[in-house]
């Protein structure tokens, strides 16, 4: 892919990303305001992470391996065996999803017992995960889908992939909360998977005649050699879901409604990610993949760096923002409904270390890309069991003295410990980076980004407090934002010219790309 192809493929997926970015805050939201930070809620966060892990896992692994697997037998082997190879990864991963679904229909309690929470809550729970039992297998299609299609370059389906899940589960709630109370999110979270599904599968199977049709396979000369390489990036996922395991597990032993605050945090110190990282990185992933599978390191390691530059101008303001306007920022997402001013409260304590954690999480997921692209798989999962252990340290030393607060502040601390990892393996597969340089990058950056806090602050203290109220939020935001974003452009213009020039070449080709 050319630059302006990356381009274009980012405006698509950044389009896309954005209205499932605001969907995803309107179910939040939605979910807030009927239902409150309440047993009910915690439930319903609890019984979704079963199934949205499963959907992440997959997703991962399939797109880690996919991407350069592919890639690599076409080169080495032709297209015909290129889609042999991916015929039977799918017909194996088809046949354990229909298994896993019925097991989780059908016991429903294994799966919920994990978290200790309580025989009501995990009561309800259960009768919830029954409910979303088809949306594992039905997410678990989509992500097999989504791998497919970014294959062969096909970025549109998947990017809407979150809009139509979001979709679902308003749909859920607003038909039906009155009626059937909480099991009417869990009705929404299957219709959102189903239509995740439909909405890949026109463009799926036109991929699928262009390589020669769909069948099922479950045997190929390079697929044990493909299982080998899966199970490091497996685990390193698998790894990655165990701290949010985790921080569901300690958080469901505290006050009822905890559990809930943590994940619509969670979901607001996400939201980053979402709009702003993952546009850039999906086209970007197959063309270093490409450069390292033609042993173009040189350039692999080029994209690197820019890329690292961009995405320090866009996470080092974002992250002083969310931190220093949590209470705000909470405010203006949850502040109404059931969702009261104690609610907003422990919404914004953990809010405050998710947002500390956005550079170091836009960073971190560049380096776990760019070494899944060279099938540095094995480097991933030291970093990761590393990290895993750490963060459940830090678990069990923060939780008593800040509750839920502590396990954002154990998740922000371990975001950066596992980007300082990653990048020293980084360095010892591809020498050409210059640690120094990069680090000199990174610091005219983030030093921009602390002056612009600082005086975006001042006019910010002259107003009066605003957290309590939805207007009053709204200003100080504005104010802080406005302020302290035209300080922190002048003075990255001044600091850190060459990433400047990227970030507005990369804008530029994207207004084409939207034009087009």
């Amino acid at each position: 892919m050319s630059i302006r192809q990356v381009a274009r493929a980012a405006a698509v997926v950044a389009l896309f990303g954005i209205l499932s970015r605001v969907l995803g805050f309107v179910r939040e939201i939605v979910l807030a305001g009927v239902y409150g930070a309440t047993a009910d809620t915690d439930a319903l966060v609890n019984a979704l992470f079963v199934v949205n892990t499963v959907a992440a896992v997959l997703l991962y692994v399939l797109v880690t391996l996919m991407i350069p697997v592919f890639q690599q037998e076409r080169e080495r082997a032709g297209a015909q065996s290129a889609w042999a190879l991916l015929w039977a990864i799918v017909g194996w991963i088809g046949m354990g999803l229909i298994v896993l679904t019925g097991l989780v229909a059908i016991f429903p309690e294994a799966f919920i017992w994990f978290f200790q929470m309580g025989p009501e809550r995990a009561a309800i729970a259960s009768e919830l995960l029954r409910v979303m039992a088809p949306a594992l297998m039905l997410q678990g299609f989509s992500a097999l889908f989504t791998a497919i299609l970014q294959v062969h370059g096909r970025f549109a389906g998947p990017a809407a992939v979150g809009v139509a899940f979001n979709a679902g589960i308003l749909v859920g709630v607003i038909l039906g909360a009155g009626s059937l109370g909480i099991t009417a999110a869990a009705w929404g979270v299957s219709l959102g998977a189903a239509l995740q599904v439909l909405l890949q599968l026109p463009q799926f199977v036109r991929e699928s005649r262009a390589g020669g049709g769909m069948r099922v396979a479950f045997s190929h000369p390079r697929l044990g050699s493909v299982a080998v390489l899966a199970i490091p990036v497996a685990a390193a996922s698998i790894l990655q879901q165990v701290n949010s395991f985790t921080d569901k597990l300690f958080a469901s032993s505290l006050e009822a409604g905890r559990n809930a605050a943590l994940s619509f945090a969670n979901a607001l110190g996400s939201a980053p990610r979402t709009v702003l990282l993952f546009p850039l990185l999906v086209p970007l992933f197959p063309l270093i993949a490409r450069f390292f599978a033609e042993q173009r390191k040189d350039e692999g390691v080029d994209a690197f760096r820019r890329a690292a530059g961009i995405l320090a101008l866009v996470s080092i303001p974002l992250s002083i923002l969310m931190a220093i306007g949590a209470a705000e920022i909470s405010q203006v997402a949850f502040g109404r409904g059931k969702c009261d001013s104690a609610c907003v409260a422990e919404i914004s304590a953990p809010l405050v270390f998710y947002g500390i954690a956005v550079w170091g999480n836009f960073i971190g997921y560049l380096l776990n890309r760019t070494l899944s692209a060279g099938n540095h798989a094995r480097e991933i999962m030291v970093a990761t069991i590393i990290t895993v252990v750490l963060t459940i340290g830090l678990d069990l030393l923060f939780l008593g003295p800040l509750q839920q607060a502590g396990l954002a502040l154990a998740s922000a601390i371990a975001v950066y410990v596992n980007t300082g990892i990653t990048l020293w393996f980084l360095r010892r597969r591809a020498p050409q980076l210059s640690l120094r340089a990069l680090a000199r990058q990174q610091a005219r950056i983030l030093v921009a980004g602390l002056v612009a806090g600082a005086v975006a602050l001042v006019p910010a203290f002259l107003m009066p407090d605003g957290a309590g109220s939805f207007w009053g939020s709204v200003a100080w935001l504005a104010v802080v934002s406005a302020v302290g974003g035209l300080v922190f452009i002048a003075m990255a213009r001044a600091l850190a010219p060459r990433e400047f020039a990227d970030a507005r070449l990369s804008l530029s080709n994207l207004s084409f790309a939207r034009r087009r």
